[in-house]
């Protein structure tokens, strides 16, 4: 019996080994396959030693290997090893390179938990664009029909640099100015005038097709592209194009929207020279064409609670531009639609006069840093334009007046240096110049 067990080891061993190299001879082929059918974007030779064993030693197994490393991963995470996990990640992206979870998993690693601990703002950006690269550059090339990594892309615009939660977010919008003029003097597309180069830099730096790029312009006019919004815009829209499921549709338009919304409070640029100061004039003209979009997705889903109070919000913000800038009857229009939104806002003349006098008198110090920017804006042209010296005097105090206030608001260093505005004096110098910069 010993000796009959013996031998059978043997013969197991022997046919163990056989298995083993006939699976080895059959590999090559299998990447071959997987590359012709687009299922497998890393070869095996382009990864790390650990990966490529991995990969070879575990061939269709490799899952469980890249799941063992999520464990790990969320471990890291939650112990605050973010430096560790950024090879990890590179390792899980090898591994499984066509699900999208795992490069928004690595980017916003990068992007938000790596960037903050670093003081010094080009260090923090350096980070930020790092992560925006990896979703771009090499998330979509493996999954380019991802709304997911859309918006991603689109959320990193418009929260990461566009709002003001990080205090270095005025550097990161000051970064992305000067990124896109290095291909679009004064942020302006035109696609009759661009060239083949240009052309090729836009896709090469931004993964941004001018062909796309060119449709906004054509529905919204020209766009400032220098803005974050107007990049989230963008992004929002061509992943409505993957979008499949409701959820995904849902997000995507609620970006599209915010997106819009953004623009019409402040989709104009002016700027110093050195591009440290930057303020926002609105642009009115979009309002119209937003709100034609609202009304036809409320015909669809005339119920959804969220596009009502996103379609009312908007409502209130280009009744309130309007009144800032002194075109009542245009505010007056959109107070009536708003009325007829909310049940607890009562329509007519006397009502909205009301309803402007109590808005347009509020504490500055509890505006938001976007209607302060607007309201002020609006002053100093208001000041510029008129003939009578005594208006004009009083926009001009009116506005300096809001301006401190509204500083006084930002309770510590950290709060102003994140939302606090630029110097009053700047303001009025960059609003004044504003005709020479084609505004």
């Amino acid at each position: 019996m010993k000796t009959f067990s013996g031998k059978r080891g043997i013969v197991l061993v022997l046919a163990g080994s056989l298995l083993l190299l006939a699976s080895g001879a059959f590999h090559a082929s299998l990447i071959d396959m997987r590359k012709s059918r687009h299922l497998q974007q890393v070869a095996p030779e382009d990864t790390t030693p650990l990966v490529a064993v991995t990969t070879v030693a575990f061939g269709g197994f490799r899952g469980l290997v890249a799941d063992a490393l999520w464990v790990r991963a969320n471990k890291m995470q939650e112990e605050g090893q973010y430096f560790e996990m950024v090879q990890l990640a590179k390792w899980i992206t090898q591994l499984e390179p066509r699900v999208p979870e795992v490069w928004s998993f690595q980017a916003w690693n990068l992007a938000y938990n790596i960037s903050v601990l670093f003081p010094e703002y080009n260090d923090r950006w350096r980070w930020v664009n790092h992560g925006l690269d990896l979703l771009r550059k090499q998330g979509l090339t493996n999954n380019p029909n991802s709304p997911d990594l859309h918006w991603d892309i689109g959320w990193m615009f418009q929260h990461k640099i566009g709002m003001n939660f990080d205090s270095a977010n005025q550097f990161y919008k000051r970064k992305l100015m000067e990124q896109v003029e290095e291909i679009l003097p004064e942020g302006r597309f035109d696609a009759a005038t661009l060239d083949a180069e240009a052309k090729a830099n836009l896709e090469e730096t931004f993964s941004m097709k001018p062909e796309k790029m060119q449709s906004l312009e054509d529905d919204f006019g020209p766009l400032d592209w220098r803005l974050p919004d107007t990049h989230a815009l963008y992004w929002s829209t061509v992943g409505l194009d993957y979008a499949r499921k409701p959820f995904d549709e849902r997000r995507l338009r609620r970006m599209r929207m915010q997106s819009l919304a953004a623009l019409v409070r402040g989709g104009k640029i002016l700027a110093s020279d050195d591009r440290e100061v930057q303020i926002r004039i609105p642009r009115l003209d979009l309002i119209d064409p937003v709100i034609a979009e609202y009304q036809a997705m409320l015909g669809d889903t005339p119920h959804n609670h969220y596009l009502q109070k996103g379609y009312g919000n908007f409502l209130n913000d280009a009744t309130l531009l309007n009144a800032d800038y002194g075109n009542l009857d245009a505010a007056f229009t959109y107070y009536e639609l708003l009325a007829e939104m909310e049940e607890n806002l009562p329509s007519g003349r006397e009502n909205f006069q009301r309803y402007i006098q109590m808005e347009l008198t509020r504490d500055p110090r509890e505006l938001s840093y976007d209607q302060a920017m607007s309201r002020i804006v609006a002053l100093i042209l208001q000041s510029n334009e008129t003939a009578d010296p005594i208006r004009s005097r009083s926009f001009i105090q009116s506005a300096r007046q809001l301006h401190l206030l509204y500083q006084q608001g930002r309770i510590n260093p950290e709060h102003k240096e994140r939302t606090g505005l630029p110097p009053f004096e700047t303001m009025v110098s960059l609003v004044e110049k504003r005709r020479e910069r084609g505004f």
